[in-house]
């Protein structure tokens, strides 16, 4: 093979082996869902600081806002089964983390968990236990994961305040390989989502632009990612202007049709 060929054929492998991902669902193409920008973490298609392959492999953030009912939607989708909210691999149980939220600009402390209301456990054994499905207001946080996974950390909530059940959806799809990391180039790897509305009220936070940090990961710290979006927040008072405006315009139609 000429050094040309050569050349050629290690620039491919690179390339395959750090271009692979997994797609987004289609779950995500509907009703306003935007990609949050990755701040730490590898994102799809790469697990780290551990391994173990799809299972384990943390996707994609997402994030919405209804303005009109001041309502902020959260979506995690990653191949660790945050459905039934654990992984048997190797003899071991591994647990799904809660989603972290920040709005204080302050990720070393984040102020917000989203707990999906299955049983967690760190890497170690300490149970956790099953707490509400909802948003909670975090005292502490739990960091036990695989002791060399300290990157990964918070884990999961170990006290806080509940603050409102909100609403939950929950959903897996298969999403098409697009190289070799992590599985054959063509595979399909399956992957886990849920989502997390909430009334933006419950936080008490107000602002013009809100900036949002998220961060999640599971009992060992395999993978981890962070990432953050800034939410465009009306005024009360522009809502409540809409609103009368949108009340004066039925009743002006009314009166024309009377």
């Amino acid at each position: 093979m000429s050094f040309f060929s050569k050349t050629l054929a290690a620039a491919v492998l690179l390339s395959l082996a750090t271009t692979a991902s997994a797609t987004k669902l289609s779950f995500w193409d509907t009703d306003g869902w935007t990609q949050m920008s990755q701040t730490a973490g590898h994102g799809d298609g790469i697990v780290g600081p551990g391994g173990g392959g799809q299972a384990f492999d943390v996707e994609f953030l997402f994030y919405k806002f209804d303005s009109a009912t001041n309502t902020l939607s959260v979506g995690l989708q990653t191949g660790f089964d945050i459905i039934d909210g654990h992984h048997y691999t190797g003899g071991r149980d591994y647990y799904n983390g809660d989603l972290a939220l920040s709005f204080d600009g302050d990720k070393s402390t984040y102020e917000y968990a989203v707990d999906f209301g299955n049983l967690t456990k760190g890497y170690y054994g300490t149970n956790l236990g099953t707490d509400a499905a909802g948003l909670y207001s975090v005292s502490s946080w739990s960091n036990e994961v695989y002791n060399g996974h300290a990157a990964a950390h918070p884990f999961a909530m170990a006290s806080g305040t509940f603050l409102t059940a909100g609403s939950m959806t929950e959903g897996s799809g298969w999403g098409f390989a697009a190289g070799p990391h992590d599985g054959a180039v063509g595979s399909n790897k399956k992957s886990y989502f849920n989502t997390f509305s909430f009334n933006l009220g419950a936080l008490g936070l107000s602002g013009s632009v809100l900036n949002m940090d998220a961060h999640w990961t599971m009992s060992c710290g395999n993978d981890f990612l962070d990432a953050t979006a800034d939410i465009t927040v009306p005024e009360p008072g522009s809502i409540a202007l809409l609103g009368l405006g949108l009340i004066g315009l039925v009743a002006c139609r009314r009166r024309q049709k009377a």
